[in-house]
């Protein structure tokens, strides 16, 4: 799954597929030796790959594309778009990409001397939830020119989605209608054959059909026999070049363009490999270490970092094959980087002739699981109104401008339905129940509830609340202990207010 899946997020990350494939190998094999997760399958996934295209995109723009007619003959040619930063050198989108990584892992370095693990707690189920939905939504429109076979300009910042859409709907009438064909027989392929032949296969076995590669391999023999860029005018993946690339030192002096993006990336990077992590800990019955993690995806990306990669995380759909197929120890990654290794000196320039259209299908179909997180909707809405806030927030905002902004704004509305929550309380005011009648309760006794830590935040409202709840009841059964007791609150708190506020 690294070889077809490691092309087609290369793409997403506006770089060249065999990049993906280097990230890949690079970073499953130096997690190997520092993590702690026994099934967690590492390499390129799509939420980072957006993120690191949409970083190169608005850094090193890409030439915009200009149509003409000559004699009736349409043309196209490049206008070059300048950089919106002097760099003060040439600088390329692998360099670009490769400082980003290094700045990503010592971010993630950084974090785990200081034993940062824990923020990532703050970024709660439906805040991810929200977040890689609205993510999704990014990935697909940014895959659905190459469905039809138009080329157009990747946009970045606030609106871009919408400006892609724009463009994406007047290119309509320049589909080509072969390319439109192979995706959709790429799509149907994956689709039928994830729902239908592979929990098939399942019942016999415990490795489901590569069906991303089967399908790599399928449409590359199918190009070649026909000739489908010459004959056809379909973009195809073109140049892989063989053997391992040369290492190459990042460039430190473009760090202070990428820190605010770097930030992100890291937090995303770590959230997945973790959550991930524990999810498989928890149900094979082992443990994890969370800042030893923190320390393996740092020096992963530090050092995958001196070569021509991007920033990696891990992928659900691939950790979960690895968890079903047996596997019990990161030692799997020798046959999966072997099997990539072999690929990338030998095998890749024979994969030159596969159509980008079949790599964006990979993507498509891979998303699937993303779009499902709507239906979570309405358990939210019933069981927290603030998680039902965060996911739709964390979506819209992700969708409404670009992903880096969109994770920033969704993690401080998370933080301040925190503060929320520990402000606007929640009282529940109990009343025996024919069982509790039972017990010897006094006509005049009240349970209640306070679902809130209590703190010199609300520690005022909770005083005013018990003394409301107090002075309700008939005057006669107020006793002379009740007074009292609601005096000693009354000091205790008062007191306690003035300490925490000093």
């Amino acid at each position: 799954m690294h070889i077809p899946q490691g092309m087609a997020y290369a793409t997403l990350a506006s770089l060249p597929p065999v990049i993906g494939m280097y990230s890949s190998f690079f970073s499953s094999t130096i997690y190997m030796f520092f993590g702690t997760s026994r099934h967690v399958s590492i390499g390129v996934f799509a939420v980072a790959s957006l993120m690191v295209g949409s970083v190169r995109l608005r850094l090193l723009p890409d030439p915009e594309i200009i149509t003409d007619y000559i004699n009736g003959t349409r043309v196209e040619y490049q206008k070059p778009i300048k950089s919106p930063i002097d760099f003060g050198h040439e600088v390329t989108p692998l360099m670009l990409c490769s400082s980003l990584a290094m700045a990503v892992g010592l971010i993630q370095l950084c974090m785990a001397l200081l034993r940062l693990s824990f923020l990532t707690t703050y970024m709660s189920d439906a805040l991810v939830s929200g977040f890689t939905t609205g993510s999704a939504l990014h990935v697909l429109v940014a895959q659905l020119n190459k469905i039809i076979g138009v080329k157009l300009p990747r946009h970045s910042g606030p609106g871009m989605l919408f400006l892609m859409i724009r463009d994406l709907v007047l290119s309509l009438p320049q589909t080509n209608y072969v390319t439109l064909a192979l995706s959709i027989w790429g799509l149907t392929f994956l689709e039928i054959g994830k729902k239908y032949v592979n929990p098939w296969v399942n019942k016999r076995s415990p490795v489901p059909l590569p069906l991303e590669l089967i399908l790599v391999i399928l449409t590359t023999a199918f190009s070649t026999i026909l000739s489908l860029k010459n004959e056809y005018n379909v973009k195809i993946v073109d140049t892989i070049p063989q053997g391992l690339p040369k290492p190459l030192i990042p460039k430190f002096d473009l760090m202070r363009y990428l820190l605010s993006d770097a930030i992100g990336l890291a937090i995303i990077c770590y959230m997945f490999v973790i959550s991930l992590a524990k999810l498989f800990a928890k149900k094979r019955k082992y443990k994890i270490d969370p800042n030893q993690e923190l320390y393996a995806v740092g020096l992963m990306s530090t050092l995958s970092s001196f070569f021509p990669v991007f920033s990696a995380g891990a992928s659900l759909s691939r950790s979960s094959v690895c968890e079903q197929s047996g596997t019990n120890t990161q030692l799997y990654t020798v046959f999966s980087s072997s099997l990539l290794l072999v690929v990338i000196i030998w095998i890749g320039p024979l994969l030159q002739p596969l159509p980008m259209c079949i790599l964006a299908c990979i993507v498509i179909i891979s998303l699937k699981s993303l779009f499902l997180q709507c239906k979570d909707l309405p358990h939210l809405w019933k069981i927290s109104k603030f998680d039902f806030m965060t996911w739709m927030v964390g979506c819209f905002t992700t969708i409404s401008s670009d992903v880096t902004s969109g994770l920033l704004i969704s993690m401080a509305f998370a933080l301040l339905t925190v503060a929320l929550r520990e402000q606007w309380y929640f009282i529940k005011l109990f009343f025996p129940s024919s069982y509790e009648k039972l017990l010897s309760l006094g006509e005049n006794v009240k349970l209640i509830r306070f679902e809130s830590p209590l703190h010199f935040i609300n520690v005022s409202s909770f005083v005013d609340l018990f003394d409301d709840l107090l002075h309700q009841m008939p005057v006669d059964q107020i006793t002379k202990n009740a007074i009292e007791l609601l005096v000693i609150f009354k000091i205790f708190f008062h007191f306690y207010h003035r300490i925490a506020l000093q």
